[in-house]
């Protein structure tokens, strides 16, 4: 993968990780938009945090773009985290509540593919043997 593309991609997918930031300043309304209900303070306050952390990991994405000595480590905790949230909207992807998850588990599931591939390409050969 060449440097200019897999600086596209990081760009997009960082700054479409780093909207999630909306909800950690309205979540009601950020959860409404995404066609899901949480209407007690633990659900409200666990939806900030994950807000909080999305735009971090998105922040750290985009900044993965310029410091090339930190982007295998950021990739690789990017990827583990969205791949979590794949797994966990995959096994409930029937519940009605969770719904709304559906094109953020698609779209991070593209990223953790892609962020593999680049991944995966950067491996150091295998030492030579004598």
């Amino acid at each position: 993968m060449q440097e200019k593309t897999i600086s596209k991609i990081l760009y997009v997918s960082g700054t479409v990780t780093m909207l999630a930031g909306l909800q950690f300043i309205a979540p009601t309304l950020f959860l409404q938009a995404s066609g899901m209900q949480v209407g007690d303070v633990t659900g409200l306050f666990f939806a900030r945090h994950w807000g909080l952390m999305a735009f971090v990991v998105g922040a750290l994405i985009i900044y993965a773009v310029r410091q090339v000595q930190a982007r295998r480590a950021i990739l690789l905790a990017a990827a583990v985290e969205k791949l979590g949230l794949v797994i966990m909207v995959a096994i409930n992807w029937a519940e009605p509540a969770l719904q709304g998850l559906h094109i953020a588990a698609l779209f991070d599931g593209a990223c953790v593919v892609l962020y593999l591939i680049y991944l995966l390409a950067k491996l150091p050969p295998p030492p030579a043997q004598t």
